[in-house]
């Protein structure tokens, strides 16, 4: 069997529209600042897609991680729990557990990891609505105590974080309920303390791109934010399947609240096909636990079958959660027919289990792969759970809601799944109590395109930018260009500085700066001339010795050594090169009395005539005794 892997085929550039106000808001904040950032928006409107787009394109130093196994291989990243290595327990604030004095203890990070964490700019989570508050303050005391930063939220570093509070929530047990209650109003991502010392801006992506019709799109609106009216209730119950309704199509998804009816529904379907059975076993290298598997690992076919793909093909011929038939069913092939009626060869396809480390070479952050899946991108599909659902499309929609909504944004995400009202069909009528939001999502979502807090954002960015840039112009004895990058600061916030006083006295300051800064340089200056006049005696003391040791009839070994302490102390001192050939020539070294002649001979003085003439003497006598 073969495969295709990342290498063998072009992928997309990935392109979002930059006209869109909100993406260029959220792309602005990343860019330009180290503001934390809430990336929302309903069903369909480009949040998984911006987030590639983040991926490719910046320049921070980052990771991407997500709360679940399967959700951070479809991203291509780390499990929050894997990257901090977070216990499962709730990870309360007063826990002398994870007191300051005993975290590095009970963490264990290694020097490596630290050195990972140091270098982060950007901190990307996908999924975030899946993330409880106390797991977000976790994260920020670790980053304030292993990055040496305990005064800034999350040690300065920027946090991206991206999903739909209003499809997917935290999973919160009751006990872990009433643990988490006596801190926090409610377990949702937001409601973490830390976001009390720094407010979280929160941009909400509008634009829908899965739906075209604008009643469809409002209603799907009303529905998601918990307010549909009475029309809308009616309109949603008008597609009730009828009992002459043919639900057994083709081409047909059903999405229900609970696993047993799905599984009995893909079970039953896949019975009626009087067709062999085809089994293709899924391929594990080094580290890839089950529950991050996207496909079973055992992929169970035959031919006649519904299936979904579960990755997107690079070729475009299908999406993640394209419906296709299995039309062909070999062992070593298969084909599929897409809704569109094309037939096309499905190949083998390659997941990556990676984590992140810091290579010292590059100074850079490199995903390193531990494991690796291969398999056909494929599940049988007749049918899904809605919470498997989310973010997949389809054109045809069964929705089972069974007994009923159990969870905060559970129909939202069912309705939402279809591209139009017209392909959906309900299995029984939609009740309003189907329909809830909770109201600390509510009263959270006010804040979402909030332009004074977005400004406010913006704001504070370029403040630190020019900061930064102000503090590397000073180190460079810029003072100018760094009181000017000072002076941007103050304009951007004029409060800073409306007496001009203040400006007056900044730069008497900078003024003096450079006074006694020129007046160090010139003490330096003096006492660098006067260690080098010290150092000029003594080397001229070395080369006496070492001329009344030539003159003196002792041997020659002292003599050298004298040079060279002279040459140690003033390199440049002809007179000591001169004595040393001599001191070779005696000794029928001719080669190294040349080369020391040659260096003498070409910083000479012209002035110095009497050195000359001994140095072209020695190097005529040298070419005699050579020649």
């Amino acid at each position: 069997m073969t495969y295709k892997s990342r290498s063998d085929r072009q992928t997309p550039g990935v392109e979002i529209n930059l006209d869109n106000r909100e993406f260029q808001n959220a792309w602005n904040l990343i860019t330009n600042t180290n503001q934390s950032v809430f990336l929302t928006g309903k069903a369909g409107t480009g949040k998984s897609t911006f987030l590639k787009y983040v991926t490719a394109n910046t320049a921070k130093k980052h990771v991407v991680l997500a709360p679940t196994g399967i959700a951070a291989v479809n991203v291509g990243g780390q499990t929050l729990h894997s990257f901090f290595k977070l216990p499962l327990k709730p990870l309360l604030p007063d826990d002398v557990e994870f007191s300051s004095r005993r975290l590095q203890k009970r963490m264990k990070y290694s020097t490596k990891f630290v050195k990972l964490l140091k270098s982060l700019e950007l901190i990307i989570i996908d999924e975030i609505s899946m993330v409880r508050a106390d797991i977000i303050d976790f994260i920020d005391r670790l980053l304030r105590h292993y990055c040496r930063n305990p005064r800034e939220p999350f040690a300065g570093k920027q946090l991206l974080l991206v999903g739909d509070l209003f499809q997917l929530e935290p999973v919160v047990t009751a006990d872990m309920k009433l643990l988490l209650h006596r801190y926090y109003p409610n377990a949702y991502f937001f409601s973490a303390s830390v976001f009390k010392q720094i407010p979280l801006v929160s941009v909400e992506l509008t634009k829908v791109y899965r739906q075209t019709q604008e009643e469809f799109i409002s209603l799907l609106d009303r529905v998601r934010m918990g307010v549909p009216t009475a029309d809308d209730i009616l309109k949603i119950n008008a597609r009730i399947a009828k009992p002459t309704t043919d639900l057994r199509k083709e081409m047909v998804m059903t999405l229900a609240t609970r696993r047993d009816t799905v599984e009995a529904i893909n079970d039953a379907r896949l019975k009626e096909i009087r067709r062999p059975m085809r089994s293709y076993e899924g391929i594990v290298t080094g580290e890839f636990p089950d529950n991050n598997l996207p496909t079973p690992r055992t992929l169970q076919l035959k031919e006649g079958a519904q299936i979904v793909f579960v990755k997107n093909d690079y070729d475009r011929r299908w999406v993640n959660g394209s419906v296709g038939k299995v039309t062909k069913c070999l062992p070593e092939r298969i084909e599929v027919t897409l809704e569109n009626g094309t037939t096309h060869e499905v190949e083998q396809e390659r997941w990556s289990n990676i984590v992140y480390e810091y290579d010292e070479r590059r100074k850079s952050v490199i995903e390193k792969e531990i494991g690796a899946y291969v398999q056909y991108p494929l599940k049988l599909a007749w049918a899904l759970t809605i919470h498997k659902s989310q973010g997949l499309t389809f054109n045809n929609l069964i929705i089972d809601m069974g007994a009923g909504a159990f969870s905060s944004g559970q129909t939202y995400v069912a309705l939402s799944r279809c591209r139009s009202l017209e392909g959906m069909r309900l299995l029984s009528p939609l009740s309003p109590k189907d329909i809830f939001v909770n109201r600390a999502i509510s009263e959270f979502s006010r804040t979402f395109n909030d332009e004074k807090l977005l400004q406010d954002a913006l704001r504070r960015g370029r403040r630190r930018d020019n900061l930064q840039k102000a503090a590397t112009l000073w180190e460079q004895n810029e003072y100018a260009m760094a009181y000017d990058k000072i002076r941007e600061v103050f304009t951007d916030e004029p409060t800073l500085l409306a007496n001009p006083l203040l400006d007056r006295f900044i730069r008497a300051k900078i003024t003096r700066l450079q006074q006694d800064t020129q007046a160090t340089i010139d003490c330096l200056t003096t006492q660098l001339g006067e260690k080098e006049a010290l150092l000029a005696t003594l080397s001229d003391e070395y080369v006496e010795l070492g001329y009344y040791c030539l003159e003196d009839g002792q041997e020659l070994t002292p003599a050298i050594a004298n040079f060279d302490k002279a040459l140690r102390l003033t390199p440049d001192n002809v007179r000591a090169m001169i004595g040393r050939a001599l001191a070779l020539i005696e000794q029928r070294e001719f080669h190294d009395a040349m080369d020391t002649l040659l260096k003498a001979q070409t910083i000479v003085s012209k002035k110095d005539k009497r050195s000359i003439e001994i140095i072209e003497r020695a190097i005529s006598e040298i070419n005699r005794k050579l020649g």
